[in-house]
């Protein structure tokens, strides 16, 4: 497919590949907190009148012990649009993927999802790769992306602040 969306096409999730995502996963050091929770929607509305699964959630960020965002309180928000989530996406990356992962099993399946930072204005995206830690399911969380366009003087609804949750971080979360 060359990434043109067919009016009033579904894509499906048919393989069930979103699933193994969905719940809330925590990362956490003695001053950090990453909370995120994931849910699964079914036949979400996207463009062309097209319809397609998607992964939708929101997140908690406490650095040094200092809360810098919350949107979990809009997990549960049933927008028009899902893709007005905080994280949102579906994309399933192999290993020939960018960014590739060197140390991934040739046909290990990972997920991109998108992250909006509202404070810093801030889009990255996130790479999820399925892992097991003592037994219990878990994430290992690249963030990865390039900054939004500079800010125009004079104009203080463009430009941006520095990200929140920084460029390259890795997060490995537990499912909780």
């Amino acid at each position: 497919m060359n990434g043109t969306r067919l009016n009033g096409a579904y894509y499906k999730d048919i393989n069930n590949l979103l699933d193994p995502y969905v719940g809330t996963w925590v990362y956490s050091s003695p001053t950090d907190t990453l909370k995120i929770k994931l849910r699964k929607v079914i036949r979400a509305p996207f463009i062309n009148n097209s319809f397609e699964d998607l992964i939708v959630g929101e997140y908690q960020y406490i650095k040094n012990g200092v809360e810098k965002i919350n949107t979990l309180n809009n997990f549960n928000t049933n927008y028009p649009m899902q893709i007005a989530h905080k994280i949102d996406g579906n994309s399933i990356l192999e290993n020939h993927n960018i960014p590739k992962c060197n140390y991934c099993n040739p046909n290990e399946k990972r997920l991109q999802l998108s992250l909006v930072e509202p404070i810093s204005r801030w889009g990255a995206d996130l790479n999820l790769r399925l892992i097991v830690i003592n037994g219990q399911p878990a994430l290992e969380v690249y963030k990865w992306g390039t900054p939004p366009p500079a800010r125009v003087e004079g104009d203080p609804t463009t430009g941006h602040a520095n990200p929140i949750i920084e460029i390259g971080a890795n997060f490995i979360m537990i499912k909780q």
